[in-house]
């Protein structure tokens, strides 16, 4: 809970520290109006359930609101047009002005998507059955040796010292 809240804190500061930045890049310019550099979409061969695809690019522009939704992004914008509305408008805002653009979408080509079954007739068909081949490995064998157990020899300041030890059973161990 605490930290869906500082997720929100965090963009909500990430984006009053970009608007800030471009409001002091734009104030120092000659030229403070909104310019529309370039505003590419597609109206034709749209269906109910297709993506938009909004390719824009404005001059001074500090942020931007498309329907209810507002970005920082300057150039490309995709949009479901079944969870978004047909008929929207694009606001470009600037330094104490603001541009508005409407856009329209009509779909005019649907999907049918419904169920269909297909039927073949007049095919004949020859079943033959093969035979599943057997996978059975060659004899497998393991072949483990008695490990050697060596005591190791010390050796200070020119004595040797062997360690003894002697086998425990489990039995005697406990």
């Amino acid at each position: 809970m605490f930290s869906q809240y500082l997720t929100y804190l965090l963009e909500k500061l990430h984006f009053f520290k970009v608007v800030t930045a471009r409001f002091l890049i734009i104030l120092f310019r000659r030229k403070k109006r909104i310019e529309e550099l370039y505003l590419n979409y597609s109206k034709e061969h749209i269906f109910d359930n297709s993506y938009i695809i909004i390719n824009y690019r404005f001059k001074n522009a500090i942020y931007y609101r498309f329907g209810k939704y507002i970005t920082l992004n300057k150039q490309i914008k995709i949009f479901n047009l079944k969870n978004f509305d047909q008929e929207f408008n694009v606001i470009v805002y600037g330094l104490f002005n603001r541009k508005i653009v409407p856009l329209k979408f009509e779909p005019k080509l649907t999907l049918n998507t419904d169920t269909f079954k297909t039927n073949i007739s007049n095919l004949d068909l020859i079943l033959v059955e093969k035979p599943i081949p057997k996978l059975s490995p060659k004899e497998i064998y393991c072949d483990i040796k008695k490990p050697l157990i060596e005591t190791p020899e010390i050796i200070v300041k020119n004595k040797k010292i062997t360690i003894s030890n002697t086998i425990f059973n489990q039995n005697e161990f406990i």
